[in-house]
């Protein structure tokens, strides 16, 4: 059996159990008080969420915590619905007796690299997001969906006042049998034998495409080698991966779904990557989406002149599995503490349009210093023309005085935004 008709079957199984589960689960709790629960990893200042789940218990009192890491949950709208303090959990502090006959004691600090931290939080009918951030550096730890959670809890119990008062489920007053969910099981299981059939027949002819639920990467690429082994790495380090054999195909997926981040390789017909690149960029549904380039040729002077404002970063093949997702990691992080910096930003008065002037010139030098540094290091072929290796350096001349410049734009705009910042007792973002 291929494996992915093997993970297939797999999923239909636990779907249905899961159904199954629901179908007999008790719809009523004596105690309607709820927490939010979830469990995060952290590993040198690295924060993973692990599981987030909403159930029946008692919240804990917030008010009480303090520390250099805050807490947020947010509702659809960006609104805070709750705020809280934590020490940072990679900390423990405390006492040693130094004389067991005086009893004399001192303060010590222990730091732990990695381990687990859980968090019982109030649950909120309209929650959406929940995040922490480091208030010391403004730096966006971890952030996630909650919503989803609300929602299956209240698949479980569906007569909770929460629960019906949000309009999760049918109102209290309609009659719903538990044997409703048991047909639901059924039709459950006849939808997905007919998904599975259509998946397997369809498969090798359309792209892979999956909810987006979680961090989604689009990988374009015209070899069914490379899609295989891009986008079962990107699966099996946690992301939702859909696939697309060439430059029109992507942009049919773009016009249907919008990925968080394009891997984007360059040699494709008939519409190459560049060409595919250019058409992502003037759309402007699709403009903001952040490309990484894939290819296994050398960066030409060209290309860089051409499309170096247009992309966000360049790996040439073959390249190692960890370049590519710290690459990955580091475009999705920057979107996330942009966005999460704008939303204090706009709270500490800044004008919302030199903001994002600033985060665009950042990530800009950052691309241009890394494509200068490609150009820098060409491949031998490139030097046997003469005119070739000028038009090279004249490139990496003009890029070297275009970053300076912006370098000198940013420091301008950081001290007018971290002033803003300052003056709400903000600590400024870190760029």
């Amino acid at each position: 059996m291929k494996p992915h008709i093997l993970t297939y079957c797999c999923l239909c199984f636990a779907i249905l159990i899961c159904l199954a589960m629901l179908a007999t689960a008790a719809t009523t709790a004596p105690d309607y008080e709820k927490i939010l629960q979830i469990h995060i990893s952290y590993q040198n200042s690295k924060y993973n969420l692990i599981s987030q789940i909403v159930t029946y218990g008692r919240p804990p009192n917030l008010a009480i915590l303090s520390g250099p890491i805050e807490g947020n949950i947010t509702d659809e709208k960006g609104a805070q619905l709750a705020a809280f303090y934590l020490t940072d959990p990679g900390f423990a502090e405390g006492d040693i007796v130094t004389n067991a006959s005086t009893g004399s004691v001192i303060p010590i600090t222990e730091h732990q690299s990695s381990g687990t931290l859980t968090l019982n939080l109030p649950v909120f009918a309209d929650m959406q997001t929940f995040s922490l951030f480091d208030t010391r550096t403004g730096t966006l730890l971890v952030s996630s969906d909650v919503s989803s959670a609300f929602t299956v809890f209240c698949l479980g119990y569906p007569k909770d006042p929460d629960c019906l008062a949000k309009g999760t489920v049918l109102s209290q007053t309609i009659p719903q049998p538990d044997s409703r969910l048991v047909i639901l099981s059924v039709l459950a299981a006849a939808i997905i034998a007919a998904g599975g059939i259509f998946y397997l027949t369809r498969r090798e002819k359309m792209p892979r495409s999956l909810p987006v639920t979680k961090q989604t990467v689009l990988v374009v690429d015209d070899s069914p080698d490379i899609i295989d082994v891009v986008s079962s790495a990107l699966i099996k380090n946690g992301y939702l991966c859909i696939t697309a054999p060439g430059g029109k195909e992507c942009l049919d997926i773009l016009s249907m779904q919008k990925p968080d981040v394009i891997l984007l390789d360059v040699m494709m017909e008939p519409l190459d990557g560049w060409s595919t690149l250019r058409q992502i960029k003037k759309n402007p549904a699709t403009k903001s989406i952040p490309v990484l380039m894939l290819t296994a040729n050398h960066l030409t002077a060209h290309d860089a002149r051409e499309y170096h404002i247009c992309i966000e970063d360049y790996i040439q093949k073959p390249f190692h599995e960890e370049a590519l997702f710290t690459a990955i990691e580091q475009i999705l992080s920057r979107k996330k503490s942009i966005r999460a910096s704008l939303a204090m930003a706009e709270k500490a008065g800044v004008d919302r349009e030199k903001f994002c002037q600033l985060a665009s010139l950042s990530t800009r030098v950052l691309v241009d210093k890394k494509i200068i540094s490609i150009l820098q290091k060409p491949d031998d072929e490139f030097f046997m023309a003469g005119t070739v290796e000028r038009e090279t350096r004249e490139v990496i001349s003009e890029m070297i005085r275009n970053t300076r410049v912006k370098e000198i734009q940013m420091e301008e705009l950081k001290v007018e935004i971290n002033r803003a910042f300052t003056r709400k007792g903000f600590v400024p973002p870190s760029w």
